[in-house]
C-alpha cells in the first residue's frame, strides 16, 4: 500500500497482510479476498484497511524507518497492518471513508 499513486519506490510501501484465516472467515460471509480479486478491485483506489498494528521485527532491517537509506529497503516501516480485518474502498478521497 502506498500513500499516493505516484509512490513507486518500494521504500514508500506500507505492508498490509490478509491472512488465510481472515480470507476464509470473510468467504463465509460471501466476500472474496483472494489475491486476484483484491488486486483487481483495490489497485488504483483509495482504500481503508482495518486490522491489528503489528511490529514485524524480522523485517526491521528492510525498512526505511529503522534502516534508513539502504538501497535494498523494500518497505517504509517495520509496522504493518497484520492481519487485515476489514477493507473499505473509499468513494473518492480518503476523507470520504470517514
Amino acid at each position: 500500500m502506498v500513500q499516493h499513486p505516484t509512490d513507486i519506490a518500494k521504500r514508500t510501501h506500507l505492508i498490509v497482510e490478509v491472512t488465510p484465516r481472515w480470507r476464509e472467515f470473510v468467504s463465509h460471509q460471501g466476500t472474496d479476498w483472494t489475491t486476484r480479486t483484491l488486486k483487481q478491485t483495490l489497485e488504483g483506489h483509495w482504500v481503508r484497511f482495518t486490522g491489528w498494528l503489528f511490529w514485524d521485527f524480522e523485517h526491521a532491517h528492510n525498512a526505511e524507518n529503522t534502516n534508513p537509506g539502504v538501497s535494498s529497503n523494500w518497505r517504509a516501516t517495520a509496522w504493518e497492518i497484520h492481519p487485515v480485518t476489514q477493507i473499505k474502498i473509499c468513494p473518492g478521497t480518503p476523507q470520504s471513508c470517514d
